[in-house]
């Protein structure tokens, strides 16, 4: 699914309904993925594999829904490319597929025209696209340039291993120069509980989920950064989202923090 360049309200809305919903279906589902040289993938896979450019296909299955007499849900299915590398961003674009027809006539489509992307900073060599749970994987991202994606995970980075770097990251206003608007109660007690965290040395490895690119103007870009929060919350693990702006001739900042579940 492509996010598109909207504004930020919007966005961060249909951001984090995204993301709940990934988190739910990676949390009850069983992923396969199969390649063009691997063997056992289903007919209508190797069929897709065969007619366009895709380098895997990852199936994707959930158990029965409650009340659904055993009955398995439908499969999802994702096209992806080759990993590839620009400089020391890895990435691969990913999309939807859909199982059309029935029998010998079913085929896979796409149900989306654009891709996501999923960047991942690289070491010696690329990091594999599907790692092993405990490594570190790729971020999904939505009209992200590889040197933003850089900027923006260096950023983090540094503002997540101490409370003095967050504060210089964090410390401008939208034109990251001056003071910004006096934030409300509830962002200055969700910025508050963030530096804690920081504090403690608890987001030092916590996950980036997803980066989006937000409207902005020709002088300044704008994007949203998805943060897990180690704190558990009701209803799931909670997410930090963090707006970044970055000015034509300035640094990349942080100018606003929201705190939401997962």
């Amino acid at each position: 699914m492509r996010v598109p360049v909207v504004g930020t309200l919007l966005v961060g809305t249909l951001l984090l309904a995204l993301s709940g919903a990934a988190r739910g279906q990676a949390a009850a589902e069983s992923c396969q993925t199969y390649t063009r040289s691997g063997a056992g993938a289903p007919e209508v896979v190797r069929d897709w594999l065969g007619r366009s450019g895709d380098e895997r296909v990852t199936v994707c299955s959930a158990p029965a829904a409650p009340g659904a007499a055993g009955a398995e849900a439908p499969p999802r299915y994702r096209g992806e490319s080759a990993v590839s590398r620009h400089a020391s961003v890895c990435s691969y674009s990913s999309h939807g597929l859909v199982k059309v027809g029935s029998g010998a006539a079913a085929r896979l489509q796409r149900y989306d025209r654009g891709d996501a992307v999923r960047m991942a900073l690289a070491g010696e060599d690329c990091p594999p696209a599907h790692p092993a749970p405990a490594a570190p994987g790729y971020t999904e991202t939505y009209d992200v340039s590889p040197a933003a994606f850089l900027a923006i995970v260096q950023l983090w980075q540094a503002a997540a291993a101490s409370t003095t770097s967050f504060d210089q990251a964090s410390c401008c206003g939208n034109d990251g120069a001056n003071p910004g608007p006096v934030p409300s109660a509830t962002s200055a007690a969700t910025r508050a509980r963030l530096r804690a965290a920081i504090g403690a040395g608890q987001m030092r490895t916590a996950a980036i989920i997803r980066i989006v690119r937000l409207s902005g103007t020709l002088l300044r870009r704008r994007y949203a950064l998805l943060v897990a929060d180690p704190e558990q919350h009701s209803g799931g693990t909670g997410l930090y989202v963090l707006y970044v702006s970055k000015p034509l001739t300035g640094p990349y900042r942080i100018t606003s923090i929201v705190a939401a579940a997962g």
